[in-house]
């Protein structure tokens, strides 16, 4: 009976032992899935979805009335003045946008450019996108141009998403030795010891977004900038329409500057939209400091280890 009994207790002994490393492991699961569901933005599922038409209508469709309204507010910098030789495609005035898909000023910047060209030409192929989720400000709400097809009568659009997401180390889109040398000519930013940056919008040879985004919209403690951290594209674009917003003043009055830039390029055509007060400010003729840029190691004889970097 005895040996019979010392059995039982240890074999108890063993299942209690058994059930609670089985405890210990279960609990460490679920410690690891809630730690990887708080390190999860709830946005990435969108990453690289087409945009509804429903939220692209928002975005393109901010009124003449709006954009009049918001003008050139503070805070917002006009691209500068630059000089060369027309830049064309396929005959028409050439728009060039160079960014990375990680870098978080070019997540700002995509916004004015979506809503400025709109008044030319129409999307296909909007992407949903956020920004490094590690860098600055990070995931802010954006789209890629990646896939994006650009339709206008008056300019034409040529999107360079040189990296992906996760930074210098996804090179997805080379420049072009062309591209190159346009931003070896006009990319600069001697102001802030840069040689070059993103983003980097060219109109046609004429004026540039040289040393950074027009403006910004951040998270920093104290800040004047609104903060669009931590929203949704929904929630941006239904501001875009009220011109008291903070947020609209600097989208709507960054894509005002660059309006007014392209109107100069086609000769203040379409009418429609080049008469009207927004698309008549005043450009920047000297460099300024950048709002916010990804800057790069260096720009000439660039080679295919030649990447930009934070």
């Amino acid at each position: 009976m005895a040996i019979k009994a010392n059995l039982r207790a240890r074999q108890r002994r063993r299942r209690i032992l058994w059930v609670s490393i089985l405890a210990v492991l279960v609990g460490l699961l679920v410690l690891v899935y809630f730690v990887a569901a708080l390190g999860t933005n709830s946005y990435d599922k969108y990453i690289g979805q087409p945009v509804p038409g429903s939220l692209q209508q928002q975005i393109t469709g901010v009124s003449d009335s709006t954009l009049a309204a918001v003008g050139a507010p503070t805070g917002v910098s006009p691209p500068v003045k630059i000089s060369g030789t027309l830049l064309t495609s396929g005959g028409k005035p050439e728009v060039l946008y160079i960014g990375g898909d990680f870098c978080p000023y070019c997540a700002i910047e995509r916004w004015s450019l979506i809503v400025a060209l709109s008044r030319f030409g129409t999307f296909q192929g909007l992407e949903y996108m956020l920004s490094s989720s590690t860098d600055v400000n990070p995931s802010t709400p954006t789209f890629t141009f990646t896939n994006v097809t650009y339709t206008s009568n008056y300019i034409a659009f040529v999107p360079v998403e040189e990296f992906g997401r996760a930074g210098q180390s996804q090179l997805i889109q080379p420049l072009t030795s062309e591209q190159q040398t346009i931003v070896s000519q006009f990319d600069t930013c001697s102001t802030s010891g840069q040689n070059g940056g993103i983003p980097f919008v060219d109109v046609a040879n004429l004026y540039a977004v040289n040393c950074g985004a027009q403006f910004t919209l951040s998270n920093t403690p104290g800040s004047a900038s609104p903060n669009i951290v931590g929203m949704n594209w929904t929630q941006i674009a239904s501001q875009l329409n009220n011109p008291n917003s903070g947020v609209a003043q600097r989208i709507d009055g960054g894509a005002n500057f660059l309006i007014s830039a392209i109107c100069k390029a086609t000769n203040n055509t379409p009418s429609a939209v080049c008469t009207q007060s927004y698309a008549n400010q005043t450009l920047a003729f000297v460099s300024i400091p950048p709002a916010g840029s990804q800057a790069l190691l260096a720009v000439p004889a660039r080679t295919t280890d030649q990447h930009w970097t934070d």
